[in-house]
This record gives C-alpha cells, structure tokens and sequence, in this order.
C-alpha cells in the first residue's frame, strides 16, 4: 500500500498502559495520592492481564523477558504498589 492509503494502525499495548500510569500520577500529584496510587495499579495490572492474554506479536512493547517472567513481575509490582497506597497514612486534606 501507499504511504497514504487508508491502512489502519494497531495500538500498541505499551501506549495504553502508559497513558493509564500516566494518568494515575497525575491524579497523584493533584492531591489525591491514594486514588493515584490505585489507578496505576490498575495500569499495571491491566498490563499483566494484556501480557499474559495477547501473544508476543501482538502484545508489542510489552514483551521483555518471558511471558511468566513478564506477568509474574507486573503482577508483584501492582500488589505492592496497591498494598502500599492501602497502608500508607496520608494527610488528613489528602484522601
């Protein structure tokens, strides 16, 4: 096809989780540090679930290492960052 044809693009896997964190710590800076907190858990818990659902051509810049590797470590990176936002005490003005 032409550099102009009407070819439609795939998102990659990698840009949607990124636009997630990135949201996430925005709502963190903006004083809500726990909603944040979770919404980049989320983000990357997605990102497990997209890893391990998808097949490496398709998952696109989410493949690193091996799918278990991959998944088992954005797994234990979302429930850290989960139990961490769950237990750490914040501010009275910032919930």
């Amino acid at each position: 096809m032409s550099p102009g044809g009407s070819r439609l693009q795939r998102l990659d896997p990698l840009g949607i989780i990124v636009a997630a964190v990135a949201i996430g710590v925005l709502v963190a800076a903006l004083h809500h540090p726990r909603t944040g907190m979770f919404v980049v858990c989320g983000g990357l818990a997605a990102a497990a679930v997209l890893r391990m659902v998808l097949s490496p051509r398709n998952a696109g810049g989410l493949v690193v290492r091996s799918r278990r590797i991959d998944v088992f470590v954005l797994v234990g990176l979302a429930l850290a960052l989960g139990v961490l936002a769950a237990v750490t005490p914040f501010p009275a003005g910032l919930r």
